[in-house]
């Protein structure tokens, strides 16, 4: 997944609010590590994808390492920190398979990354292994799709859009309630070459309650948690397209 994708990626998500996204891990971080500097704070960024929220907390000061699954991707998010002139850690992993040089104050997982994780208990791992390189008094912060989202907004539809640079994609998406999963089908018409290159994925993300998420969050090992409506201060409500987590240790 996201490996044709990562050249267009920017380009198609550039209505995503990221600045607001930042702002409001910063208010948290803040609020739970009130006696240290942002840059004493060292910030896991999981499923960091082309690091759009890892460079705008770089820039506000915070110590990053960015994780993800796709060489791509992090192609793209290497050089955007080169060209801000941030010495950001990338790596390479899966996040089932976490693996660090050492622990982290806080981790965040942003743009549906943990959707991705289909089975609860893959899920568990992802937690436990976050968990383990958690300094104590360590939190993390994500966000995940809701399954009114997947049921009643995305539904079986077809979506249509093109990016600033004319880079275009058409997604056909199925959601099926009874195994909670989302599939995207995606195809892309990318200008390359003075033509149109059309190529395809498939993503598929699956839809959790909060009540299961939290459930598993305490199984791996975390003390108490929060959840938002999306990035808000409101606690979340049915209709709900994204919801967000906050755990501490």
């Amino acid at each position: 997944m996201y490996e044709g994708f990562a050249s267009m990626y920017d380009a198609l998500m550039s209505d995503t609010p990221y600045e607001n996204w930042a702002a409001y891990i910063d208010e948290v971080l803040c609020g739970q590590f009130r006696e240290k500097k942002r840059e004493a704070l060292l910030v896991l960024d999981l499923a960091c994808g082309t690091g759009n929220i890892t460079l705008r907390l770089a820039e506000m000061g915070y110590d990053l390492i960015g994780v993800d699954a796709s060489e791509d991707m992090l192609a793209e998010a290497n050089r955007k920190a080169f060209d801000a002139n941030k010495k950001i850690l990338f790596i390479k992993q899966d996040m089932r398979e976490l693996n660090l040089y050492g622990t982290i104050d806080a981790a965040i997982c942003v743009c549906d990354g943990l959707n991705y994780i289909l089975d609860e208990k893959d899920l568990l791992t992802v937690f436990k292994r976050v968990r383990l390189f958690l300094n104590p008094g360590g939190i993390f912060i994500f966000d995940m799709n809701t399954e009114y989202k997947f049921k009643e907004m995305f539904a079986n539809n077809i979506f249509e859009d093109t990016g600033e640079d004319g880079e275009a994609y058409e997604w056909e998406n199925f959601y099926e309630p009874q195994t909670k999963i989302n599939e995207y089908r995606l195809t892309f018409f990318s200008h390359e070459n003075g033509g149109i290159e059309p190529f395809e994925e498939i993503h598929r993300q699956r839809a959790y309650s909060p009540g299961d998420v939290c459930d598993i969050l305490r199984a791996a090992g975390f003390s108490s948690v929060a959840i938002h409506d999306g990035y808000s201060n409101e606690p979340p409500k049915t209709e709900s397209a994204k919801v967000v987590f906050i755990a501490l240790l």
